[in-house]
């Protein structure tokens, strides 16, 4: 029973899962779409669908989630009841109006929900009633038909219209019975049904000419609904043919855009019979009124021709298709029908239509992609490819559009969004359709991107390099570092501070502080070169975010080295038991043996580093010299017998700094062979005035060469004076007579002082520097006359001549200069009127607002004139039009046109595009490169606008600038004619000429600044270690009691590049015993790494390379040689019996005190003889007048004295030029009566001719004579030059000698000490041409200048030296004196 019971609920079983997936499948599909049904007519307010419960919401919610209907361009039919939540109906609703004869009648809207942006598709079907009844198109037909017309012809009849469809639309036609005639109805191909009346009987007209039959059309609804037509039947004679159609159904396409009146098709039928009964005439069949488009109001059908035109424009969008009812009556009545089907062929004349359905205006930058910011619908009411519309937006924007349902589209972010980048997005939306030509529609959204903290700040350089000279003042400001923030508000303030380090034990903190506003660096330490060099630090950058966000950069502060530091000398140092320092020259060394080498060094680096060694002071001048850059001390000459056993030089030691810091160093040299002979002549040394000689005859030097020279001077102020004097009488004589024939009565005077009495203006002009001097008189002003004329330069008028009247519409060109005077007469213009009278009174005037403007000269006659600035560059036509009127009722008028054309003329220079140009080469260019293109633009035309260019001038040499650029005359490129190099030349300026064809022609100038760029193209140079003159290599000294540290010497090496390519570091390459020396990276210092044992070798190698930092790297080498030892006399070998010395000071002394007696003497003489010979020649000379006989003839009329008072009507202008050793002085030529009879200035060389502004004054002065000129300083030793130990003892600026510093005991000293190591055979003292190992140690040298030498000025008796002037070398003038003396000295050596 239970299994019976089991297999009767299986088919309840399965018939339930069946309803729930037809459910399923049911609401999937209204989840897709919700679907209604209503009928026609139905009340407003009317129920349709309940949407609350369709869309799962309940009917309070709807208002809430922002429900509302969507629909496109008709009117709202439906709404929805807030309170319900139903579809209700808000028009009246008419099938017929909406669809037509359509089968099925939809409507389509949508429903949004705002609060989801998510849409539902509604479709309301409209279901027909039956609301119309069938209807003929005319409610009374008249047929005729022949009374031949046998029985079973057929007439078609008017159909009738239903507009209802389905059953509700017609079903049937009916007749009233008739005995003649029935009724067949037919059925067309479109399921259409077509009346037909059939002859059941022959008419006879003479029974019944007319047959009334009423036609009945009735339809399928409930009720039956019908319409009557009635049809009178006109029974006529013959005619039995009714036209014929060519077809019986026309088709044809038009286009929507087709104009209107536009023929379309013509209709043809044809009647077989003839006459009357053949006429045929076309006519339109009536439709229903509530069919949409009406055909009659859209097509036009002429009845005579058959013609279908178009009435009015169609539509595509309103009705894609017209079935057109025709028909073809003949004469009689008889008609046949025919159809016209019109397709109207869409074009694309709708532009897309855009809708923003919901829009945000404002985004977060941090917004994933994809976020939502509008909702857009696009529609195109086209059809077909027209209809189709595709949207996109514009630009490459973070946007993108993504589909929706039907045409909704959604605009989201394609990208997250940096409000950085773009702060504000102007999204331009573009719906294009795919007709053709497409149309399109656009619209705009703004966005705004809102700021959030998602940049830190960024500097804009990775790294920064500053540089601060040392000893810098504290607080100083030293550098200024700026970070960028592109974020808004306080996510872009920022603030700057030091991360904190440590530098020698010290916080970072106490040497750099930052400003944390402005991120200016100031030191608050006062840095040190040789502490430390560089500095690394670390500023970093926070903004003021949440959270914040910072960055960080490296700050390099590279401290430049001052010379603050004073050369250090390591050779000769004091020994340490505090005697002094013996070097040993032997008696038979030749010229340029090297005795010694003094080495010194600097602490600084660079230039301030750079040493140059002199010799200050000597007791044996010129007996050594020492190297200028390599402090080598070698004999000068070869030691003779008189020569002092003891020598004591004084060398300074300078660096190139500026200013620039010396030490001094004495050095003591004995000159002997062996020991024993230094030991010998020890009871010989006894204090002596040799020092005291030495200062005496270094005195007598300097008198000896003072008094020559002031000697010589004042001969040869003698000689030019006297060579003066000859001259200027030479050229007065040449004048003699000029002047002297003016009478006496043209000259005044007072006191000594004459002049010309009358009005004349005398221009007196005395020069010393020309060949000729001018006087001149130029004409009295009471006889000028000025007589002027007047140009009358001026273009002829052209005339115009003609009848306004006569000569309407004739047209005159011209050309007129652009610089025409204002008014200027153009043309000349002749008015005429044949009226007489009031008629005939004319006006004329201008129609055009024109520079230009008519003047009436005479009746009828008008002169065109210029009243405005004419500019071609503005303006280079005018079309003046030139109307003239009579004053008649009505006035007549008549005008004529006057093309007047502006020539241009050359006012317009060329201008440049920029003022200024700045170009940047990189040194070693290719030749022929180019550089730069300047460019410049003229508004002339033709040769007057034509620009050419060309270089005017530079900063370089006139001869260079050429083999450096030149520049295109036509197209303005400057090309490079050279390789530049930045060593030679770091920068010029060119100033280039832009200049045009015309006359004159016009120029503009400009400047072009051309940088040029270094490459690292110059490889490091050493300067020290350098191979000494001999070839030979040079050795550096190291005592072996040196500790770890001890400077032993320095690595000197220049780049001639400059900013990081000159940037020099050291290296060691190659060492005799590793790690026994450093080499400082960045100094070149070498230094003990360790202390020195007896185990390494007495000779040690270092191979040092000098790299600088440029890209490529370039670097050199240098070898040094070291040797330890403890004092130079371990290198040294034995000395050798040197020859007895003898001592020349008394000789020299006193032939020094003859020859300065001698010469005082002889110049006391000259200066006595020349004041004799000019007292003298004074006595002799006549005193009575101011005038003077020097510049004007000695013969001829002199003026008589005047000495009356009056008051002086002349002007001179006297121009005295004493620069010159020529004076001159020119007369013109006068006529004998203006001759003056005296001379007009004076011959005494003490007068002075003054003239001023204050007082017109010509006066004597004495104190301008020729006196002797103080003595030249010049010839003076500077206070560098002097001997002695630094020139600053006992020292004056009057040449006296300083005192001697040493002293026998000090010698006596020495000699000991020389003696005790030859008495134990530790002595290496001695020498000969092997012995190198003196440059032990030597210091660096240098070959950047050169240090003059005292001996090369100074003449001692027995040497190869001269005294020479100093001035007198500056000007290239030979040395006086020096000859005589050597003479002398030569011959004293022979007795």
């Amino acid at each position: 029973m239970k299994e019976m019971a089991a297999l009767q609920k299986l088919p309840h079983c399965r018939t339930l899962v069946l309803l729930c997936f037809l459910l399923a499948t049911l609401w999937d599909a209204r989840a897709g779409q919700i679907r209604y049904s209503v009928r026609e007519e139905i009340d407003r307010g009317s129920f349709v669908g309940n949407i609350a419960k369709d869309l799962s919401l309940e009917p309070l919610a709807l208002a809430e989630r922002g429900v509302r209907i969507v629909s496109r361009g008709r009117t709202q039919l439906f709404a929805l009841n807030p309170r319900s939540g139903s579809l209700v109906t808000a028009n009246r609703i008419d099938r017929e109006e909406l669809c037509g004869q359509s089968a099925q009648c939809l409507l389509n809207f949508n429903i949004l929900l705002e609060d989801k942006l998510t849409i539902y598709s509604v479709e309301v079907e409209i279901t027909d009633i039956n609301d119309n009844a069938p209807r003929f198109g005319v409610e009374e037909l008249e047929l005729k038909i022949s009374e031949t017309t046998t029985p079973g012809f057929r007439i078609p009849l008017k159909s009738a219209h239903d507009a209802d469809v389905g059953e509700n639309t017609l079903q049937k036609y009916a007749l009233h019975p008739n005995d003649h005639f029935s009724l067949d109805v037919r059925s067309g191909v479109d399921g259409n049904k077509y009346p037909e009346l059939v002859l059941e009987r022959a008419l006879d007209r003479e029974e019944e000419a007319v047959h009334h039959l009423v036609l009945v059309a009735s339809d399928g609804g409930d009720p039956v609904l019908s319409g009557t037509s009635r049809i009178c039947v006109k029974v006529l004679d013959v005619n039995d043919n009714a036209p014929v159609f060519t077809q019986p159904e026309y088709r044809v396409s038009v286009l929507e855009n087709t104009p209107v009146d536009t023929r379309i098709l013509t209709v043809t039928a044809t009647d077989a019979d003839e006459g009357y009964n053949a006429q045929v005439a076309y006519f339109l069949e009536k439709i229903n009124d509530k069919m949409p488009g009406k055909i009659s109001e859209i097509f036009h059908l002429n009845s005579v021709t058959g013609e279908v035109s178009i009435l009015e424009s169609l539509d595509y969008e309103d009705a894609m298709f017209y079935e057109i009812k025709i028909e073809a009556q003949d004469g009689p009545g008889l008609l046949s029908r025919a159809k016209i089907l019109v397709t109207v062929l869409d074009v694309n004349d709708n532009a897309p239509e855009i809708t923003i359905t919901s829009l945000t205006s404002s985004v977060l930058e941090e917004g994933t992609a994809g976020r939502e910011i509008a909702l857009i619908n696009v529609h195109d009411r086209d059809a077909g490819q027209n209809g189709q519309v595709a949207i996109s937006v514009l630009g490459n924007l973070p946007f993108k559009l993504e589909k929706s349902i039907d045409q909704y589209y959604r605009l989201v972010t394609a990208k997250s969004l940096d409000r950085e980048q773009m702060s504000e997005y102007n999204i331009s939306l573009r719906a294009t359709d795919g007709g053709s030509p497409p149309l399109s529609t656009e619209t705009h959204i703004t966005l705004h991107v809102i700021d959030i903290n998602d940049n830190p700040p960024t500097f804009p350089q990775f790294s920064y390099s500053a540089y601060i000279p040392e000893n810098n003042p504290r607080g100083a400001s030293i550098f200024s570092v700026t970070a960028q923030d592109p974020d808004s508000n306080n996510n872009a303030r920022i603030t700057y501070a030091l991360i904190e380090d440590t530098l020698q034990g010290a916080h970072l903190s106490s040497y750099v502080s930052i400003n944390s506003n402005t991120g200016v660096l100031y030191a608050l330490h006062s840095f040190d070169y040789e502490q430390f060099r560089d500095l690394k630090l670390l500023v970093t950058a926070s903004d003021s975010g949440n959270p914040p966000l910072s960055s960080n950069v490296s700050l390099s502060l590279f401290v430049l080295d001052q010379n603050d530091n004073t050369p250090e000398i390591l050779y000769p140092a004091l020994p340490t038991d505090g005697s002094t320092g013996v070097e040993l020259a032997p008696r038979s060394a030749e010229p340029g043996y090297l005795v010694t080498k003094v080495v010194a060094v600097d602490r600084d680096s660079g230039q301030n580093a750079w040493l140059s060694y002199r010799l200050l002071k000597a007791s044996e001048p010129g007996l050594f010299t020492v190297g200028l850059h390599t402090g080598e001390v070698r004999t000068a000459r070869a030691l003779l017998d008189r020569d002092a056993l003891k020598q004591s030089l004084v060398v300074a030691v300078q660096d190139h700094g500026q200013p620039p810091l010396s030490a001094t160093v004495t050095l003591t040299v004995a000159v002997a062979d062996r020991i024993p002979d230094i030991l010998a002549n020890l009871g010989n040394l006894e204090p002596s005035a040799k020092t005291d000689d030495s200062d005496l005859t270094l005195y007598l030097v300097v008198s000896v060469a003072t008094v020559s020279c002031v000697f010589l001077a004042f001969v040869i102020v003698l000689l030019a004076l006297r060579l003066w004097r000859w001259h200027k009488s030479r050229l007065l004589q040449a004048s003699e007579g000029g002047l002297g024939s003016v009478p006496g009565s043209h000259f005044v005077g007072m006191d000594g002082v004459r002049a010309f009495l009358q009005t004349y203006s005398h221009e007196v002009s005395l020069t010393a520097d020309s060949r000729k001097s001018h006087l001149i008189f130029p004409q009295p002003n009471y006889a000028d006359t000025l007589i002027s004329q007047e140009s009358c330069e001026k273009s002829e008028p052209l005339l115009i001549t003609q009848d306004l009247s006569e000569r309407k519409g004739d047209s005159k060109q011209l050309q007129i200069p652009e610089d025409s005077d204002l008014g200027t007469v153009i043309a000349l213009i002749k008015v005429r009127d044949k009226d007489s009278g009031q008629n005939g009174m004319m006006t004329c005037y201008i129609q055009e607002e024109v520079p230009f403007k008519l003047e009436s000269t005479s009746k009828n006659y008008y002169k065109l004139v210029i009243c405005g600035a004419l500019d071609r560059e503005q303006t280079a036509d005018y079309n003046v039009t030139i109307i003239a009127t009579d004053k008649g009722k009505p006035s007549l008028s008549s005008r004529t046109s006057i093309t007047l054309h502006i020539s241009d003329i050359n006012d317009n220079a060329p201008v440049f595009h920029q003022a200024s140009y700045v170009v940047h080469v990189a040194e070693n260019n290719p030749l022929g490169a180019s550089i730069a293109q300047v460019s410049a633009s003229d508004p002339d035309l033709g040769p007057n606008g034509s620009v050419s260019y060309s270089i005017l001038a530079s900063d370089l040499e006139p001869r260079e600038l050429l083999s450096y650029v030149s520049v295109s005359a036509q197209t303005g490129v400057v090309f490079a004619q050279r390789a530049f190099d930045h060593e030679q030349l770091r920068a010029f300026e060119v100033t280039l000429q832009a200049r045009d064809q015309g006359s004159p022609a016009l120029s503009a100038n400009m400047s072009l600044r051309v940088l040029v760029g270094d490459l690292n193209d110059n490889a490091p140079r050493v300067l020290y270690p350098a191979l000494g003159p001999d070839g030979s290599a040079l050795f550096d000294m190291v005592p072996r009691a040196a500790e770890p540290g001890y400077l032993v010497t320095k690595v000197v090496a220049v780049d001639a590049d400059s900013g990081h390519n000159a940037w020099l570091s050291y290296h060691v390459l190659q060492a005799s015993e590793p790690g026994l020396f450093s080499l400082g990276l960045r100094t070149g210092e070498v230094r003990t790494a360790r202390a020195l044992g007896d185990r390494e070798a007495a000779r040690q190698r270092l191979l040092v390379a000098v790299r600088d930092g440029g890209q490529p790297p370039l670097s050199a080498t240098a070898t040094l040689h070291l040797i330890f030892a403890d004092s130079l006399q371990e290198v040294l070998p034995d000395l050798s019996d040197p020859p007895e010395p003898s001592d020349p000071q008394a000789e020299l002394q006193f032939y020094l005190v003859v020859a300065l007696a001698l010469i005082s003497v002889l110049f006391l003489l000259t200066v006595i003889l020349a004041i004799a010979l000019r007292l003298r020649r004074s006595s002799s000379l006549d005193t009575e007048g101011w005038f003077q006989t020097g510049l004007c003839s000695k013969s001829g009329r002199r003026v008589p004295p005047n000495h009356s008072e009056g008051t002086l009507p002349y002007s001179y202008n006297l121009c005295v030029a004493s620069h010159s050793a020529k004076t001159e002085f020119n007369f013109l030529n006068l006529t004998p009566e203006m001759a003056p009879p005296e001379d007009l200035l004076c011959d005494d060389p003490s007068m002075v001719v003054c003239a001023s502004n204050e007082d017109h004054i010509i006066a004597c002065d004495p104190s301008f004579s020729s006196h002797q000129a103080p003595p030249n300083t010049d010839w003076r030793f500077s206070q560098a030059q002097r001997p002695g130990t630094s020139g600053s003892q006992n020292g004056d600026d009057t040449g006296t000698w300083p005192n001697n510093q040493f002293d026998t005991e000090m010698l006596q000293a020495m000699i000991l000490a020389s003696a005790s190591e030859a008495a134990d055979g530790s002595s290496t003292l001695g020498g000969g041409a092997g012995t190198m190992g003196l440059s032990a140690r030597y210091g660096p040298q240098f070959t950047l200048q050169h240090v003059p030498d005292y001996r090369q000025n100074v003449y001692i008796p027995g040497s190869n030296a001269t005294l020479t002037n100093a001035a007198g070398k500056r000007d290239g003038k030979a040395p006086a004196g020096g000859n005589g003396n050597k003479k002398k000295s030569g011959k004293k050596e022979k007795k």
